[in-house]
């Protein structure tokens, strides 16, 4: 049991020098601005007085650049201005308007500083009003119970306490007789599985007597810190101990001890805590509180199985998939495809030992919703290219999700599974006193053991889930050669025959029967393509009668019949009522601009980005669905939400001296002073742009390149038959040495025709937003390297995925910055506090707190 927080928590020493030395910059801000407005007061003075000359008046204007902007500004401001005052002083042979040019020009210098200091002083105040709303790190976070969090406690209770009812003697057989056992495709499959078999007990032992290194600990921590378990309070804590040499080299020892002991491992007696969490997406999940060496051990060890398994599975797919792999060229889409398959989405879940030190968080965080949007382009590019190799049949499209997935897994049915793999009895017992948790709700509360389920966020309950649905993939696959493109508990699967879709779907719902589990029925969907031509060759096939009728949804996206995927636009309001409830309540406006900016980030997601294969439709679509999107959340601005936060900004701070707010200033980015607000539709223009100037190849127009490579090949063949040299000609050729016919040349779209491969590729890349054109002065280019971390030697850095976008805001809103602040570089560097900045972007929001809509 975790200890409890005193009432009174000290600030951290790293956190209140941190603290100091922004308030010592902010500070610094406000000084600038009185300093600034005391010199323009007395500049004015001076401008309205007649008795002192033009030429003394400039004099002025430079003693006064000097004093405020030191030697840095008389090198940068007056440069020439010796040069300049010395002939002008004794040049009778002159006309005004020079004078003037030149008091206008150094005015100008001042009134852009005066600008500077002010937006800068508002810059600090803004940064100080969040400071100052935030919690101790030291003070564990305040849990917060809701209507909907007991709901999802209440059901979760039901589940994961009793038993369920399933033949297991029943499901052992499966395994030996169907899952693992030869077919009369496959004689060999027995023998294949029984190596794994032997590997996994081989492993079983040498993971026994293993020495943790400290590497291996990092790692775990890394697992840790990236996933969902921790809380944001938590996750800082570890941080700091992976840090501490001493500390890291003290868990490994201890988790080597806790491995050799390995049959003597429990759970404490006071059981572990279950906090529930809320998303942005708005699901509530329980996580489990548990002491640090619990779970460093727990995490080193199911990553550690995952390594293992991963591979001996990715062996398994390349032995399935090897008389596939050759009836096909290497340049080809089914190879592509399969390579793909193995690569990418089969045993996708678990983490691979050698890619980085991230441990689980390969799955939790980005490389998931990458892979979860590239399969959303895969399902584009198949259902686009079906429509032109086959365009008289109609194409299937099903999606499915498991109900309460982690929570229904049985305890019986997994330890059956991993004994069928082979895995010792001393590492079965263990994972079995590790899945029967004892857990508590509520201060106070007796501990009950789980009966059911696995615990949410553990390496070991991916690796349990994921062997339990590979299983599923496996069994499928076998019997109808369908695969399942699944991410975790998400399958999505496609073919033209409708029978093997339907059994297919057959064997899934056998499967899930068998093992306890169970399909929402509220994410299940199918949609079948309509064929895309309109000849009378059109081949009618009637509609399954076993596939589930819901649509078939991806985000916030659903696909039509006409195989597009279209907004979900009734979808949408639920996230914009709470959105515009969200911001409403935002306490601090930096609040609010992350608030805004992780709702569009979330819709930008949900609605699948841009890649090449769903060309400027899609781009079209989404600039449209944003402008609907923000007439709803700020229907009192017409859409307008740069006039709702420079309104609030208006009523928190004094901004009467500076006048209207550059809009620029907004969207500038926050480590060059400005508040970092996200510009959508310079990212959307820029992808339509890029779409509009790219001459992609597309699938449609490859049947006419057909139709001229197969008479190139004619042509080929009359030359070589002549002296009956087919030297490049073998794979066209029959037995006889006759020419394949057009048809069958067309047949082998898939399995031989690069060509086909090139486009499928091409069409499967993600669209990059194209740059902007803007004029390449010396000050634009000094700004962009300061934008982009560029370093002033020159030295090549790596490109980051929001440059274009820092250059579009630069071509769209330079101009205004410059003529704002007389320079692109406004913010004071040497008083930027970038500890805070990082310590802002570090902070996460609490989407527990409820929106007031």
């Amino acid at each position: 049991m975790q200890p409890q927080a005193s009432t009174t928590v000290s600030m951290s020493p790293d956190r209140e020098a941190l603290s100091m030395m922004t308030k010592l910059k902010l500070d610094r801000f406000k000084q600038q601005k009185m300093k600034f407005e005391e010199e323009y007061a007395q500049i004015i003075v001076q401008q309205a007085d007649a008795s002192i000359s033009l030429l003394d008046k400039i004099e002025m204007l430079s003693k006064s650049i000097e004093k405020l902007f030191g030697e840095e500004g008389k090198d940068r401001y007056l440069r020439s201005f010796e040069s300049f005052m010395a002939v002008a002083k004794v040049n009778a042979s002159t006309l005004t308007n020079l004078l003037e040019n030149q008091y206008e020009s150094l005015l100008k210098v001042l009134v852009g500083g005066k600008k500077r200091s002010e937006y800068n002083y508002l810059f600090g105040s803004i940064m100080s009003q969040w400071l100052s709303e935030q919690n101790n790190e030291l003070a564990p976070l305040e849990v917060t119970t809701t209507k909907d969090s007991l709901l999802t406690n209440e059901h979760l209770e039901k589940i994961i306490f009793e038993r369920p009812a399933l033949d297991l003697e029943q499901w052992r057989e499966f395994l030996q007789t169907k899952l693992f056992a030869n077919s009369d495709n496959d004689q060999k499959w027995g023998t294949v599985f029984d190596e794994l078999k032997s590997a996994t007990e081989r492993y079983s032992k040498a993971l026994l007597t293993e020495k943790v290194t400290a590497a291996d600990v990092q790692r775990a921590m890394s697992g840790l810190i990236n996933g969902g378990g921790l809380d944001d309070y938590r996750k800082r804590l570890l941080a700091k101990l992976k840090l501490d040499e001493n500390a890291v080299n003290e868990f490994a020892s201890s988790v080597t001890l806790l491995i050799s002991d390995l049959a003597d491992w429990r759970w404490t007696t006071e059981g572990v805590r279950g906090i529930f969490r809320r998303n942005l997406a708005g699901k509530y999940r329980c996580f489990y509180e548990e002491d640090f060496l619990t779970a460093i051990f727990l995490e080193h060890v199911g990553l550690k199985w995952s390594y293992h398994f991963k591979v001996e599975l990715k062996r398994l797919f390349l032995l399935l998939t090897k008389k596939a792999q050759t009836m096909c060229s290497s340049n080809s889409i089914r190879h592509h495809r399969l390579k793909m398959q193995q690569e990418d989405y089969w045993m996708a879940s678990l983490p691979d030992e050698y890619d980085s030190e991230s441990g689980v968080a390969a799955y939790e965080q980005n490389s998931s919703s990458d892979l979860k949007t590239n399969l959303f382009y895969l399902v584009n590019v198949e259902i686009q290219l079906h429509q032109v190799v086959r365009p008289n049949l109609p194409f299937n499209v099903v999606t499915t999700d498991l109900e309460w997935f982690g929570p229904s897994i049985s305890h019986e049915i997994i330890q059956i599974f991993l004994q069928a793999c082979g895995i010792s009895q001393i590492w079965l017992d263990f994972f079995d006193r590790f899945l029967k948790q004892p857990v508590y709700y509520k201060p106070g509360d007796t501990p009950r053991q789980r009966q059911r389920g696995v615990p949410i966020s553990h390496s070991l309950s991916y690796l349990f889930s994921e062997l339990l649905i590979f299983g599923m993939d496996l069994y499928v696959y076998r019997n109808t050669g369908i695969f399942n493109y699944r991410l975790h508990d998400d399958f999505w699967f496609f073919h033209h025959d409708t029978s093997k879709i339907d059994q297919a779907w057959t064997l899934m719902n056998e499967y899930t029967r068998m093992t306890g589990l169970k399909f929402n029925a509220e994410k299940c969907g199918s949609v079948q393509i309509q064929p895309a031509s309109t000849d009378n060759q059109v081949v009618q096939v009637p509609k399954s009668s076993v596939l589930p009728l819901k649509e078939v949804k991806w985000g916030l996206l659903k696909l039509q019949p006409s195989g597009r995927f279209t907004v979900n636009r009734d979808a949408l309001v639920p996230y914009l009522d709470e959105m515009k409830g969200r911001l409403a309540k935002a306490p601090t406006v930096l609040e609010w601009v992350e608030i805004y900016n992780q709702y569009i980030s979330f819709f930008m997601r949900n609605f699948g980005k841009c890649a090449n294969i769903l060309g400027t439709y899609h781009t079209e679509q989404m600039r449209e669905t944003f402008q609907v999107l923000h007439k709803h959340v700020f229907s009192e601005t017409d859409g307008n939400a740069i006039t709702i936060l420079a309104k609030r900004i208006e009523e928190k701070f004094s901004t009467s001296s500076i006048g209207q707010l550059c809009e620029g200033w907004f969207y500038w980015p926050l480590i060059q002073g400005g508040l970092g607000l996200k510009n959508i539709y310079l990212t959307l223009y820029g992808y339509h742009r890029q779409l509009l100037s790219t001459n992609l190849e597309t699938f449609s127009q490859l049947p006419e390149k057909d139709m001229e490579l197969y008479a190139d090949l004619v042509e080929k063949y009359k030359a070589a038959k002549k002296s009956r040299k087919y030297t490049g000609l073998l794979e066209y050729l029959h037995e006889d040495e006759t020419l394949i016919t057009l048809d069958e040349y067309t047949q082998n779209r898939e399995t031989c025709h690069s060509h086909w491969a090139n486009v499928y590729q091409q069409m499967l890349q993600v669209t990059l937003t194209g740059r902007p054109l803007f004029d390449q002065q010396e000050e634009f280019s000094r700004a962009l390297r300061g934008m982009l971390g560029t370093p002033s030697t020159g030295r090549s850095r790596r490109k980051g995925p929001d440059d274009n976008y820092v250059m579009w805001l630069l071509s769209y809103y330079g101009k205004q910055i410059q003529t704002t602040f007389n320079q692109l570089d406004f913010i004071d560097s040497a008083s930027l506090p970038i500890g805070l900045i990082t310590l802002m972007k570090s902070t996460k929001i609490n989407w527990n707190t409820k929106s007031e809509n």
